[in-house]
């Protein structure tokens, strides 16, 4: 199912609904040019692309089935399904341990072992540059998916690993310009680490905040970074916490979301909404914790500020932050006596 952003606030939320013929779907993913879908179909056990088209009004009329990529191991299970933002490749990690960055024709560029011995997940960077996979081992192992200036693919190499942790890696996730990135283990943790970092050089990654978490049921852990990295959420069970990225402080606890676990979480582009996958339904929560983030981290900012300029814009940012915090109180209210 597709859906608009713009009908969340109505009453009725529309939606294009796309079949699939004795087969149901386990990973999905956007193009950049949001004109195809690239999906992982679990019977069958392979990539497909289906090409969509647009009705007058914008939204989606259809989707069909318009490329099939060749099967790569039938005996494994995918665990990552991505296409990067600049276009260029399709990232799949299966739990065997295989990493395969892929061309858009369906080619494999290059297959790695990402030498986890049971790899849990895999997260492809906004800038399309790193693929950070974790699983059995305690640390998060990154790599860098290189190519020419001439758009040429040069390999895929091993670039730094996130360590510190005492038990294998549930998940992982990394912001929007790769600055930060954040784990989170089966021995009870989370970290955040500064990852703006020149690997080459022999520059290394440093711990910036790390925390505890309630193991809640059998289900693993997933940690989501904001892309704007002010917001850190950790889900566990059906239950999920949200933390400071500034100062790794917890702001507060949403509980029993689902019967069944979380399955997954994810950020909007403007870190302003997290969306939940559960049970039968995804559920939109408002990112509150970022906002407050947000004013903390200006309110730091204008106090080191000197220009009279700086100072004015950051007051304007805090007010907006404000109102937009205000406005979303206010609508919950509203909601709520309506019940």
């Amino acid at each position: 199912m597709i859906w608009n952003y713009n009908d969340f606030i109505k009453r009725d939320h529309k939606h294009t609904r796309v079949n699939i013929e004795f087969d149901h779907i386990t990973k999905v993913c956007w193009s950049p040019d949001d004109k195809a879908l690239v999906v992982h179909k679990c019977m069958e056990n392979n990539i497909e692309v289906y090409k969509l088209t647009k009705k007058p009004d914008g939204t989606y009329a259809s989707a069909t089935s318009a490329h099939t990529f060749p099967q790569h191991n039938p005996e494994a299970d995918l665990v990552a399904l991505d296409m990067a933002l600049n276009g260029k490749y399709i990232m799949t990690c299966n739990n065997k341990n295989q990493l395969v960055i892929w061309n858009l024709h369906g080619e494999i560029l290059e297959c790695v072992d990402t030498r986890h011995g049971d790899t849990y997940s895999a997260r492809l960077s906004p800038c399309g540059r790193y693929v950070a996979t974790t699983g059995f081992t305690p640390d998060v192992k990154v790599w860098e998916v290189k190519f020419s200036k001439a758009g040429t693919f040069e390999g895929l190499k091993r670039a730094y690993d996130l360590s510190g942790h005492k038990a294998g890696i549930y998940s992982c996730d990394i912001n929007s310009d790769s600055t930060r990135m954040v784990s989170v283990s089966k021995d009870g943790t989370w970290r955040l680490y500064d990852t703006n970092i020149e690997y080459e050089k022999g520059q290394l990654v440093y711990l910036l905040h790390s925390g505890s978490y309630v193991m809640k049921g059998k289900a693993r852990a997933i940690i989501r970074l904001s892309p704007n990295a002010r917001t850190i959420v950790v889900s566990s069970g059906p239950s999920m916490t949200f933390y400071s990225a500034s100062t790794g402080e917890k702001f507060s606890t949403i509980s029993d979301i689902y019967i069944g676990p979380i399955l997954d979480m994810f950020f909007d582009p403007a870190s302003k909404l997290l969306l939940t996958l559960g049970d039968r339904h995804v559920r939109v929560f408002h990112n509150m914790a970022g906002y407050t983030s947000t004013i903390q981290d200006l309110q730091q900012s204008l106090k080191k500020s000197t220009s009279a300029g700086m100072k004015e814009r950051i007051i304007d940012q805090i007010k907006e932050a404000k109102r937009d915090l205000e406005n979303i109180n206010n609508t919950i209210a509203q909601q709520q006596k309506k019940k």
